[in-house]
């Protein structure tokens, strides 16, 4: 404008000074061409706006043009207001500032890890009881206004989203707000409640109703049956609201103690608010699990419960609880807990453990531990498996039956009564060694007895053989006698001990006689000569 203003002076001065200066004919039709040059580059130069390579330009009509259609924002036909049509980088000719209004706005950038979420201020309303526009095949045709408007935009929210990079749009239909990407994290996944989408009706067929919610697929409104795993999203999180549900191991501590212990995202811990134990068993506010067993005595059990949220049982989940990872104030309790504790888990193990310690005398509850672990497992087991969530196990720690006087005194009387039956069985097995010790030097005697008999008898046997022998031989000896005669058996015996070597064969003795039985005197002698030992000489 001021470009326009400072020609058209100069053109007027040129003008005037034409007519003023004593000039010829031709001067004077010379300056007054240059005053009409002047007044039409003024023109010329007052009407451009330049755009730069990261602007873009907004058209305004102010003059010279119908008036837009009641509702109407953006002027399709060239009506006075703001036009669809942007200026991008460059130079633009003929707009004059008395008939339009260039306004110059920056690109928008959307970082990495954002994207762009749009609003369009004009288009078709949307359909009733629908909060966004249906998704376009394209971002480009969806940011460009004249096809925007031309295909039939709806005006408000869009589904559609502007992933990573730079736009130039017309920023009197669409504003581009940054929101962050999905990010879903390992160990969880990301169940979408859709805003967007098709309409699902039971004649579909299409999806599951779970409490009275349809589980839909992707492009329905309604709840997705299938979740988004761990990664990243460029997903308009306002049409398509994500539910975090972790899919780790979930474990529950319930015990009696001095306070709560810090809370992990696996690990939740409940302990008893008051500084006792024996809060629990007077019916006190805390967090361990307090039962009744059928002789009357009240004590709190420690319990830990361990479960898991299957990926493909998150949506599910979803349906029955709405988000069971949030954090809500617990009424009954007056204590934040997660939605899935509060409603699921808790309940079932207090109601569980109470209806087993029902039929159990207390002393029976506690020396039968694992046989209630093992009967609280199976049915915690049935009871989260209506919510299709996974237990992995049951675990009883401390059976508190001594937080009460009473407890106290049952387990004492127990005590004695194992002491006592622990003193019986050791005087039994004392006894029972005794007995055994006598019974084995008692066996060891017999032993030695019956080992004695047994010499006996064989010595007896021996020497009843050797007497039944030497009879034997006197009588054959006899026999021979009868038979041979006494100096030939002599003969015989002589001979069988010189030829088993027992007597030398040459005599040492000579002797002689008159007799005729020389020979036999001198056989006789040597065979006692061998058989008496040779005196020793007697030392002087």
């Amino acid at each position: 404008m001021a470009l326009i203003l400072f020609f058209t002076v100069l053109a007027i001065v040129a003008l005037g000074a034409s007519f003023v200066v004593d000039l010829p004919a031709a001067g004077r039709v010379a300056l007054a061409g240059l005053a009409f040059s002047l007044f039409g580059f003024g023109l010329v130069v007052g009407s451009s706006v330049v755009i730069d390579e990261n602007e873009v330009g907004i058209v305004h009509r102010q003059f010279f043009g119908k008036q837009l259609p009641t509702g109407q924002i953006i002027a399709r036909d060239g009506e006075m207001g703001p036009q669809a049509e942007i200026l991008g980088p460059g130079w633009h000719f003929g707009y004059y500032p008395f008939t339009f209004q260039v306004r110059i706005d920056r690109v928008i950038s959307v970082p990495s890890g954002q994207v762009g979420f749009v609003t369009a201020r004009d288009g078709k309303p949307l359909p009733e009881n629908e909060m966004f526009a249906p998704v376009w095949a394209s971002a480009q045709d969806m940011l460009n206004p004249v096809t925007f408007l031309a295909k039939g935009g709806r005006r408000g929210p869009q589904t559609t989203v502007l992933t990573p990079g730079t736009y130039r749009y017309n920023t009197a239909l669409h504003e581009v707000t940054a929101i962050p990407a999905l990010q879903i994290e390992a160990g969880t996944v990301a169940v979408i409640k859709s805003n967007s989408g098709l309409r699902w009706t039971p004649a579909d067929g299409k999806g599951d109703m779970v409490n009275g919610v349809p589980l839909v697929p992707r492009d329905h409104i309604g709840i997705w049956a299938e979740p988004l795993t761990p990664g990243g999203y460029y997903l308009n999180s306002h049409a398509f609201v994500p539910i975090i549900v972790k899919t780790t191991q979930r474990t529950y501590t319930y015990q009696a103690g001095n306070g709560p212990k810090p809370a992990t995202p696996n690990n939740v811990a409940r302990s008893a608010k008051n500084s006792s134990a024996s809060a629990g068993a007077s019916g006190g506010n805390d967090w361990a699990v307090s039962v009744r067993s059928k002789d009357g005595f009240s004590f709190p059990v420690d319990v830990r419960v361990a479960c898991a949220v299957e990926a493909k049982n998150a949506p599910y989940l979803v349906a029955l609880l709405g988000n069971p990872d949030a954090v809500v104030q617990d009424e009954q309790e007056d204590e934040k807990l997660e939605v899935l504790e509060a409603r699921v888990i808790l309940p079932a193990v207090r109601a569980i453990f109470r209806n087993v310690a029902e039929t159990m005398n207390a002393l029976e509850f506690v020396n039968r531990r694992s046989e209630i672990e093992a009967l609280a497992t199976q049915r915690i087991t049935t009871e989260l498996a209506r919510y299709r969530v996974t237990c992995d196990g049951v675990y009883v720690g401390n059976i508190h039956l001594d937080a009460s006087p009473a407890g106290q005194q049952l387990l004492a009387t127990q005590t004695d009564r194992e002491v006592a039956v622990n003193q019986q069985k050791l005087y039994d097995q004392q006894k029972q060694a005794e007995e055994s010790r006598a019974k084995f030097v008692r066996a060891q005697e017999e032993a030695e007895q019956q080992r004695q008999l047994a010499a006996a008898e064989y010595k007896v046997r021996v020497e009843g053989e050797n007497a039944k022998s030497q009879v034997a031989r006197a009588k054959a000896y006899k026999l021979l006698v009868e038979t041979l005669g006494r100096d030939q058996v002599a003969q015989l015996e002589l001979l069988k001990l010189v030829v088993e070597g027992k007597v030398q064969i040459t005599p040492q003795v000579m002797v002689s006689g008159a007799n005729g039985n020389g020979t036999m005197d001198a056989l006789a002698g040597t065979i006692l000569r061998q058989a008496v030992p040779a005196t020793p000489p007697v030392t002087k």
